[in-house]
């Protein structure tokens, strides 16, 4: 299931074409983006018609960031371990699901909204539950492992 994971953000990772050379990001959005994220690498850009995106790594966090054309961060997406959820998420999924195995979240942010997609398995099984910044959560999806 890691596979599957790791396949998933490798896809994400590779959709579009990167500029690697910040020279055609603009000045200020770079600033704003060293002055966020002081630890980054493997550090891709890629110019749109209306916005930046930015793919790095920072602390073992795998990050895809949006700015708008000034700078401004408008939606992002982020892949880590489980254990980096927030406390209360974390509560509802070992009282909730605690005969699953936990092995992956994808975090997405827009404006003020929050999601957490958290990525589970048991024997027969895998899952992705969607959590907002509450707690409040839902079957996202599930799949049935093939039996070999």
């Amino acid at each position: 299931m890691k596979k599957i994971f790791m396949f998933s953000v490798l896809a994400l990772a590779a959709t579009g074409v990167f500029a690697n050379d910040p020279a055609e990001v603009s000045e200020k959005v770079l600033k704003i983006f060293h002055e966020t994220f002081t630890e980054a690498r493997q550090v891709s850009w890629q110019e749109n018609e209306d916005n930046y995106s930015v793919r790095f790594i920072q602390k073992d966090v795998r990050y895809i960031v949006y700015y708008d054309m000034n700078g401004v961060i408008t939606h992002s997406m982020r892949f880590y371990q489980p254990e980096l959820l927030p406390m209360n998420i974390m509560r509802i999924i070992k009282s909730n699901y605690k005969n699953k195995t936990l092995f992956g979240v994808t975090e997405i942010t827009s404006g003020e909204d929050i999601a957490y997609f958290v990525k589970m398995e048991d024997d027969k099984y895998w899952y992705t539950i969607k959590f907002d910044g509450y707690g409040d959560h839902l079957l996202y999806e599930k799949f049935k492992k093939q039996q070999l």
